[in-house]
């Protein structure tokens, strides 16, 4: 385990978000499509930034599509995409430290 980073546990989180059959795909089209993209960004980024740049950006992206939530989105498939972005940045950001699931106002 002492070669396990954070881009093989990105990459396995895309694997699972393709292959999986727990639930009907054609049904979660919008919240796949969503997790693939921020999971795809993550995995760019994370091989380029170092730690600090890298949870800078991905906090303000998640502020930013707080506000977003509560003004722009209306739409039920964009709302569901853009949950489900979110929700995978909050996972690979958890991976980082456990706080950014509660703490991340600051």
């Amino acid at each position: 385990m002492t070669q396990f980073t954070l881009v093989d546990v990105i990459e396995r989180k895309i694997h699972f978000t393709k292959t999986n059959t727990i639930f009907d795909k054609t049904d979660f089209k919008d919240n796949v499509e969503g997790a693939l993209l921020a999971y795809n960004e993550m995995l760019a980024d994370v091989k380029e930034m170092k730690e600090n740049e890298f949870v800078n950006k991905y906090i303000k992206i998640i502020k930013k599509l707080a506000v977003q939530f509560e003004d722009e989105f209306n739409d039920k498939r964009e709302i569901e995409k853009m949950s489900d972005y979110n929700n995978a940045i909050v996972s690979i950001l958890k991976c980082i430290n456990p706080i950014y699931e509660y703490d991340l106002q600051e």
